[in-house]
Parts: structure tokens; C-alpha cells; sequence
């Protein structure tokens, strides 16, 4: 998958962009701190000057990586989220802001489910997640918090709850989460569902499923 920018870039932002894509898929897969310079850049295929050359140093590179993630996340969920909001703000009964909130779930899952994210992806952004002190991670905390927020207000106005109670809190996190762990654990998942490869097929199961635990846990919690 190549990082599409701006029209025939020049030499220049072309390796830019091959950098970037390098440590997502690096630091993705070995984390920051086993991801080398040298490894960095015989995988963008560049040579060793390249990234103090436009970046300065690995730690900028991996923040202009972060950065270049965490802007194709708000893009992807501008829509949904606005639907979302939209459906929140009209609230016209618990059963359709329900499925307003599964809608706004599987648009994430089935963007993430489908390749477009790809796994060392999804990997890079979950490890910059998991050190609170990592400053990385907070470009995409303030990149997922509209949708985190929205999330949150109308699980709130299911449950009958305060949105900043534990319990909204921790089923918006669950269901916002859950789409990014069938993705990282793929090997997994393939190995325990026999199967080769995440086909549009089984993609199409995974997200019945999911809809289905979804709303089922929407409406165990839900106050009619």
C-alpha cells in the first residue's frame, strides 16, 4: 500500500513518503525501540542520511509517521461520525440511536477488516497506546476523541447514565475498541476460524457477528 499525498510529488517527498510508510510498518511490527535507523531505511529503500536529511532524528520520523496515521483516522471517520452525532442529537428512541451506534462501529471495522489499514498499522497505533508517557500517543488520542466522545454521549443516553461515569466509559471503550483486536490478532483469528486468509467472505461473517454482539450488549445495558 502506498501513502497517496499530494499529485506526482517530487524525489524529495517521495522518499518522505517512503520513510513514513516504513515506520509504520517497522515500528508497527517491532516497536521503536528494536526499529533501527538502518532498518528503517533499507526498508524504505533509502539510504542511512535520509532521515536525519528530512526528519532530524527516528524520534520525529516516528512523529510525523503518527501524525500521517492518525490524519487518515479522522478522515475516515469524518462521515460516520457526523451520522452519529447527528442521530445523538436528534435521539428519536433508544433502538435507533442502537443502531446508530452499530453503524458507526462497523464503519470502523469494516474499514480496518478490509486491508485498508493494514495490521503493522493498526500495530503502531495500539504501541503508542499502551506507554501513557509516550507523546506519540497522543496525537492519536486527540485524533479518536470526537469519536470516543460521541460514542460515549449516546451510549450515555442508552444506558440512562452520566457520560462520564465508570460504566458508560467502559462500554464505549469496549465497543469502539473491539474492530482494532480482530485485526491484530489476525494469525490468531485465521487460526481459529480454519481459514486462510481474511476473504470478503469471512469479513462479511466477522462483521455479522460483531453487529450481533454489539447489540446485544447495547441493549442488555440499554433503559427503555
Amino acid at each position: 500500500m502506498l501513502i497517496e499525498d499530494c499529485p506526482k510529488p517530487t524525489r524529495s517527498e517521495q522518499t518522505r513518503q517512503k520513510l513514513i510508510q516504513a515506520a509504520l510498518e517497522v515500528i508497527g511490527a517491532q516497536g521503536y525501540e528494536l526499529a533501527t535507523t538502518r532498518m528503517l531505511t533499507a526498508h524504505a529503500g533509502v539510504n542511512l542520511a535520509a532521515i536525519p536529511y528530512h526528519f532530524a532524528s527516528k524520534e520525529e520520523l516516528y512523529r510525523a509517521a503518527a501524525e500521517f496515521l492518525a490524519g487518515r483516522l479522522k478522515t475516515d471517520q469524518a462521515a460516520p461520525l457526523q451520522a452519529l452525532r447527528l442521530a445523538t442529537e436528534q435521539h428519536g428512541g433508544t433502538e435507533a440511536l442502537i443502531e446508530a451506534v452499530i453503524a458507526f462501529m462497523l464503519s470502523m471495522a469494516r474499514n480496518i477488516l478490509s486491508g485498508e489499514l493494514p495490521q503493522s498499522w493498526v500495530q503502531f497505533f495500539l504501541r503508542s497506546q499502551a506507554d501513557p508517557a509516550d507523546a506519540t500517543g497522543q496525537i492519536f488520542r486527540q485524533a479518536l476523541q470526537p469519536g470516543r466522545q460521541q460514542v460515549r454521549a449516546a451510549v450515555a443516553l442508552i444506558c440512562g447514565g452520566e457520560a462520564d461515569s465508570l460504566p458508560v466509559r467502559a462500554l464505549a471503550f469496549s465497543l469502539f475498541h473491539q474492530a482494532f483486536y480482530f485485526r491484530l490478532a489476525e494469525p490468531v483469528l485465521l487460526q481459529h476460524l480454519a481459514q486462510q486468509t481474511l476473504s470478503a467472505e469471512v469479513q462479511e461473517q466477522l462483521l455479522t457477528t460483531l453487529t450481533q454482539g454489539l447489540r446485544a450488549q447495547l441493549q442488555a445495558a440499554a433503559r427503555y
